[in-house]
């Protein structure tokens, strides 16, 4: 039986959305995977134990029946320090179930890279581009993707030049605007702002979570539709089309996870047939030029007069968007995201990292004449 490890928590805002979707990978995979839970504390600290494979021990978490774990480069081994002896476990792949800062931005993958464990994500860059969110529109528009207009800053730039900023925001995004963290998700320090006051005080917010802020334009009149891709490279597979309505327009932290009474998933929307082709065919474009891999959710308004903007993507979305494939069940899109984990791993294995050459010796000589 393979041994796949889940890693979820992390030390982000969306710590406790990553327990759900990690819990919900393992319960799916349980009967025929030996899975080892990988809870990354909101501290950072990894951890694993069988308690970590129940809902319960996280109402009131306490490390007790759990041990600390690590990874090593260049090993396929996890590490797990026990009371007398360190107990070693070969992983055969790595399913990243986090979301958010240091688990969603490229982090974890690099360190990944390092190790011999091919892992369920898209790799450094697309999650780090995805991430970023101000990069990620300047792609899309670099590609003929349209997406809101915006504008970015960063925080000692907000310092020195806040005027500046607060009259460019006016002049090129109008009166009503979206501030948001840069790099950051689920709603979280997203305020929707009419008044320079009310500007300043969500820039203030934003600045809390991240130390660059987006903001963009309000776009009104609008249906957002969201479609899940998963696969690598050219293969890619669609969802089919969800619309979200709710009667607060921005969909908060807790209409996305909390409370349903304000909010309603209408999954499988039809749409006329020329803005559902266009959408699909801008999903697969960004999902390829973003370097994308595993699965992830885009976000797209339709706006009154039938354009289609790509807002963001999501490079590890809630519960892996899996309630969105229609014609495949979560535990065989599962088995296909760890094939192509596995693929890209051998991809990179069968690359040539070595290249003999002269460059030492010839150092070693000018080294010589230096110390003389």
């Amino acid at each position: 039986m393979k041994n796949i490890a889940v890693v979820f928590g992390g030390k982000s805002v969306e710590h406790d959305i990553s327990i759900i979707t990690g819990l919900q990978v393992v319960s799916t995979l349980k009967e025929k995977y030996n899975i080892i839970p990988i809870y990354i504390s909101r501290d950072g600290v990894w951890l694993t134990g069988d308690k970590l494979l129940l809902p319960d021990s996280f109402k009131n978490f306490c490390i007790t029946k759990t041990w600390e774990c690590y990874l090593k480069p260049h090993s396929k081994f996890l590490f797990i320090k026990k009371l007398l002896k360190t107990k070693i476990i070969k992983l055969d792949s790595i399913i990243l179930c986090l979301h958010g800062v240091n688990g969603e931005d490229g982090s974890i993958q690099g360190f990944l890279d390092l190790t011999q464990i091919p892992y369920v994500s898209s790799g450094v860059l697309g999650s780090a581009v995805t991430m970023d969110k101000a990069v990620q529109k300047m792609l899309f528009l670099q590609n003929g993707i349209k997406t809101p207009r915006f504008l970015f800053f960063y925080e000692n730039e907000y310092k020195t030049k806040k005027s500046k900023i607060l009259e460019k925001i006016k002049k090129e995004l109008g009166e009503t605007v979206v501030v948001k963290p840069d790099r950051a998700g689920s709603s979280i320090g997203v305020k929707v702002c009419s008044s320079k006051k009310e500007i300043v005080e969500a820039i203030d917010l934003a600045l809390y979570y991240d130390n660059k802020v987006i903001v963009e334009e309000k776009i009104d009149d609008f249906r957002e539709i969201n479609i899940a891709c998963f696969g690598r490279n050219d293969e890619i597979n669609l969802s089919c089309l969800e619309e979200v309505i709710s009667s607060g327009g921005l969909l908060s932290f807790e209409q996305k996870y909390i409370s349903s009474e304000e909010t309603t998933r209408i999954v499988d929307v039809r749409l006329d047939e020329k803005t559902e082709n266009e959408i699909k065919e801008i999903a697969q474009k960004a999902f390829y030029i973003s370097e994308l891999s595993g699965v992830c959710r885009m976000d797209f308004f339709v706006t009154k007069n039938g354009e289609v903007l790509l807002n963001e993507i999501n490079s590890i979305p809630g519960s892996m968007a899996n309630y969105l494939f229609k014609d495949i069940s979560f535990f065989e899109m599962l088995e296909k995201l760890m094939q192509y984990g596995v693929n890209r791993f051998v991809e990179r294995q069968n690359l040539t990292y070595l290249y003999k050459s002269d460059a030492l010796l010839c150092f070693e000589k000018d080294y010589g004449k230096m110390k003389k």
